[in-house]
């Protein structure tokens, strides 16, 4: 193997104890240049508790021989001129802690850092998250950083979550045995700056592709447990997919960071069907990436869910792989493998969800069965009444509502965003209403799980006020249990 010159060691050492085995500069000089000429050696250096996390679900992308390298690279223009004997690097090891070690590397116009564990390469994950709580389920193991701000309910709800997609995908009992086994890894940051140090990248979530890890702030973040979900059935595949195909499915059926999927389909409609933004302005790759997620979200996790709905899993799966590639730039979805547009057109005029509150109280859709509500409370601050689909409130301003399940120890990091000055306890639903807006947040999960946006509304309509109260419609099924489980409170 050659050795590149202009390599200056420089050794820091912090609180190492004497019989640690650290990483030596002849280890991390080997490690450097095996990266350099991509050598089959590479996976010699990773810490094998890693390689074997990195390998546990057999999820393998085409042309990756490394994958527990993958967004850990040096890029390969740097690479290029490091051989061509243009650009000299520089390392620095820090030995921390005993067994770990942080090898910098630094070059003119680039730098990056790998974490060693005696001697061995291991994730920033794997390094930032250690000493943090455990959780164990079903099909997920949990690295908590804040314990207080996750809960039991929160487990179940992705327990559920990940056994409704078994049957989306086909999942066969052998592959629903892997994941059971293997487990899916979520870790939960306490916030954005917690995630930058896990992977280099301050956002409030996101999927690890080497080593498969749902990384993030939201307590339920389905739309990332999808992305490695839909990853581990096709098993093997490019690295890359059109986004209209990648973000479209786990939008679908995971919604986004913080909202329950109905939230964000209701947008896609409204897109459509406003005309802001049309579908087949999302089939050229680079356009797609020119919009703001806020709307190419919703309109291609829509769509998605129309063309699993027409095509059927498989037939959806074998388009999702026809445009996914090493490199998606310029990509074009061909309208010609897309079902006619009148079916598109019925599926959005048709479409509808239960994350809808309603306002339009002479729609038989909106009423259910039997038009008479029966009251269930009624005081001067809110009325609550019921038929058999819809609970029909009217609140002179927002409620918290107690229900029976309180998560002991818990606090909501969404409640102390609303409400700074003032104290959780325990309450699982809020309900904010102004001119503009109705929504619904289950504090538990803190995701909004159901609104009115009279902006994202055809006709505009605020949300209904006489006498001073609010008015407006929810379904049941938005909420877990009946009402006679609850208590609810104005709050200011």
């Amino acid at each position: 193997m050659k050795n590149y010159p202009f390599i200056l060691f420089v050794i820091l050492n912090l609180n190492i104890t004497s019989n640690s085995q650290s990483l030596t500069i002849e280890r991390a000089s080997a490690f450097i240049e095996s990266m350099i000429t991509d050598s089959d050696s590479l996976g010699a250096f990773v810490l094998q508790e890693e390689l074997e996390i990195s390998k546990r679900l057999s999820i393998t992308y085409d042309g990756v021989k490394t994958k527990f390298l993958i967004s850990y690279e040096i890029p390969q223009q740097v690479i290029k001129e490091i051989k061509e004997e243009s650009l000299k690097y520089t390392l620095s090891i820090e030995k921390i802690d005993g067994e770990f070690s942080i090898l910098n590397f630094k070059t003119d116009n680039f730098k990056t850092k790998y974490y060693f564990k005696n001697g061995f390469l291991i994730s920033p994950p794997y390094f930032f998250s250690k000493g943090w709580k455990k959780i164990e389920s079903e099909h997920f193991i949990f690295y908590v950083s804040e314990p207080e701000l996750f809960n039991q309910y929160s487990v179940n709800q992705l327990e559920d979550f990940v056994k409704n997609i078994f049957s989306v995908l086909k999942f066969t009992d052998e592959e629903k045995k892997t994941i059971q086994k293997e487990k899916l890894i979520y870790i939960l940051c306490k916030d954005e700056n917690e995630i930058e140090k896990l992977t280099g990248y301050k956002a409030r979530g996101m999927g690890n592709l080497a080593y498969d890890y749902v990384i993030t702030t939201y307590n339920c973040h389905y739309h990332e447990v999808l992305h490695i979900l839909l990853n581990f059935k096709l098993k093997s595949l490019p690295l890359y997919t059109h986004p209209f195909f990648q973000e479209g499915f786990a939008v679908a059926f995971g919604g986004r960071g913080g909202y329950e999927p109905g939230i964000i389909l209701n947008l896609g409609k409204f897109l459509e069907q406003s005309e802001f933004l049309n579908k087949n302005q999302l089939l050229n790759a680079d356009e797609y990436k020119s919009y703001d997620v806020s709307m190419s979200y919703p309109l291609s996790g829509l769509y998605n869910l129309f063309l699993i709905q027409e095509l059927g899993i498989d037939s959806y799966l074998k388009l999702y792989l026809k445009y996914s590639s090493g490199n998606v730039t310029g990509s074009v979805i061909n309208p010609a493998d897309l079902p006619e547009e009148t079916k598109w057109n019925n599926f959005v005029s048709s479409f509808t969800n239960d994350g809808e509150i309603g306002i339009n109280f002479g729609n038989p859709s909106h009423q259910g069965k039997n038009e008479d509500f029966k009251t269930l409370i009624e005081n001067s601050t809110l009325t609550l009444k019921e038929n058999e689909e819809f609970y029909l409130l009217e609140t002179i301003g927002n409620i918290l509502i107690t229900a029976n399940d309180k998560q002991e120890n818990y606090h909501s990091k969404l409640f102390n965003e609303f409400y700074p000055d003032k104290n959780y306890n325990g309450e699982k639903y809020l309900i904010k209403v102004n001119d503009s807006e109705a929504a619904i947040y289950n504090i538990y999960t803190n995701n909004l799980i159901a609104n009115y946006v009279s902006g994202f509304s055809i006709d505009m309509k605020p949300v209904p006020k006489e006498n001073g109260y609010y008015k407006f419609l929810m379904n049941q099924i938005i909420f877990d249990e009946k009402e006679t489980e609850w208590i609810l409170k104005i709050q200011d």
